[in-house]
């Protein structure tokens, strides 16, 4: 096996990372999104909330409902009552000193000025407001996973690029000592691809602990300790929308805006509950008694009817409220305002972002061309002794350079992707984009390796060039 082919296979058994038995296998972003929804404490917890308005809701409906209670009691006298009239010889047991009373109370509110009305909307609203912030969390989270899953496949793939260049400074060291040995090169040459060849696996070193902190993060976002490698390429979209389509998409549905539009229906309902308040409620009654037998003659066994309740005056208290929900009404309406402007500025970014990563992507695509010749150029002319060590190491460089600028460029790309889909509020649709994407993948050693014997010996009898 040729040194290129090792240094392939080893790039690419790393960028993959390690498929050993009983260890998760890939994982496409689809599968990271769906699990992420699953075990998410969030977005559980905002699923309860929006259970929690349900319910809330359903308790707003039953105002509308007549309210009966039975109600039952024993009640023990120090002594009986009766009426003794001795001068006319009259006497009457008015009541037992022992005697049970149960009722049975039916109420029903058939007008309250609209408060009733005013709450089943607020409750309504309550739960629009609960559901669109669970959704606007789902997106956020969405955004968040977007940038750990494809930034791992970056740290592996960067980890990759590293073990490339080490393997390319490994051929020219053995190359310099070879070089040496035979008194082509001064020591100043070799020692410098030493050099270089520690640099590179220091660099190498550094990138296998960035994937696997970047690894712990995707860990983290999941809740899954072992959550797989990522099987999504980084990708480009060369298509995409013009800024004022994401815009115009802020302004048809954004879980954000949506949240205070409910906002602002809650606040408008309470206005419409304290003018309520200063009308008069009207209301149906009945009773009905449990216990006849113990009745006194002032009692009745059933009574029913219909009444009304004012309030003349409470110390101001009901203008007040009035006044308060106004002004949060008011408050919301200009928080929307400028909500939904920080939300069309923030997708003009994102989609400047995204273009600006496809610029440099395209630039890196061109100069990494470039790059590769001149590695191959400098390597041949240092085997030819008309190139130093510096050249072949700055040529090594300026190619790892343009390969991590390249896949950089697509992480920038998706990231922006990913954060102008959020500020749309079209998260949801990521997976068309993903669809049409042109995957960009780590590279393949572009350079030959220059598989020359490995280094004789030198000959103690010689003199290395100086």
């Amino acid at each position: 096996m040729t040194g290129a082919r090792r240094c392939l296979c080893a790039a690419l058994l790393l960028a993959a990372g390690p498929l050993a038995a009983g260890e998760p296998g890939p994982l496409d972003f689809g599968e990271a999104v769906r699990r992420m929804r699953a075990g998410n404490e969030a977005l559980a917890a905002g699923g309860a909330e929006v259970r929690q308005r349900l319910e809330e809701g359903a308790e707003a409906k039953g105002l509308r409902s007549p309210k009966v209670t039975v109600e039952a009691r024993e009640t023990f006298l120090n002594d009986r009552i009766s009426i003794d009239l001795e001068s006319v010889g009259f006497s009457y047991r008015v009541q037992e000193d022992q005697f049970m009373k149960g009722q049975v109370k039916v109420a029903w509110p058939v007008y309250t000025g609209g408060r009733i009305d005013a709450a089943n909307a607020a409750a309504a609203a309550k739960t629009e407001e609960a559901a669109a912030r669970l959704n606007h969390t789902d997106q956020q989270l969405v955004t968040e996973l977007a940038r750990r899953y494809f930034g791992l496949r970056l740290a592996r793939q960067a980890a990759g690029v590293a073990a490339l260049k080490t393997a390319a400074m490994e051929r020219h060291h053995r190359h310099a000592a070879r070089l040496f040995a035979e008194g082509i090169i001064a020591r100043v040459e070799a020692l410098n691809a030493e050099v270089a060849l520690a640099n590179a696996r220091a660099e190498q070193s550094a990138a296998e602990r960035d994937a696997a902190i970047a690894a712990e993060g995707l860990a983290n976002a999941l809740a899954d300790p072992s959550p797989g490698d990522p099987a999504t390429p980084l990708f480009i979209v060369r298509d995409l929308e013009p800024v004022e389509w994401f815009q115009d998409a802020v302004e048809r549905g954004h879980p954000a805006l949506e949240a205070l539009e409910a906002l602002r229906r809650q606040a408008e309902e309470g206005v419409r509950a304290e003018k309520g308040a200063a009308l008069p409620t009207v209301y149906l009654f009945g009773l009905r008694e449990l216990f006849p037998n113990d009745l006194t003659l002032l009692d009745p066994e059933w009574a029913a009817g219909i009444g009304a309740e004012y309030t003349l005056f409470d110390g101001g208290q009901a203008k007040h409220r009035t006044a308060a929900a106004r002004a949060q009404a008011d408050r919301v309406a200009l928080l929307a305002a400028k909500a939904r402007r920080d939300l069309r500025s923030l997708a003009a970014v994102r989609r400047q972002e995204a273009a600006k990563a496809l610029e440099q992507h395209d630039a890196f695509k061109e100069t990494l061309a470039l790059a590769e010749e001149n590695l191959r150029v400098r390597m041949r002319a240092f085997e030819e002794g008309v190139a130093t060590s510096v050249e072949v190491v700055d040529a090594s460089v300026s190619l790892a350079r343009a390969q991590l600028g390249r896949l950089k460029a697509a992480y920038d790309f998706d990231t922006a992707l990913f954060g102008l889909l959020e500020a749309a509020g079209r998260t949801d649709a990521h997976g068309g984009y993903i669809a049409r994407g042109v995957p960009v993948d780590a590279p393949a050693p572009a350079v030959p390796a220059l598989d020359l014997p490995a280094p004789a010996p030198p000959d103690p009898k010689e003199t290395p060039a100086k």
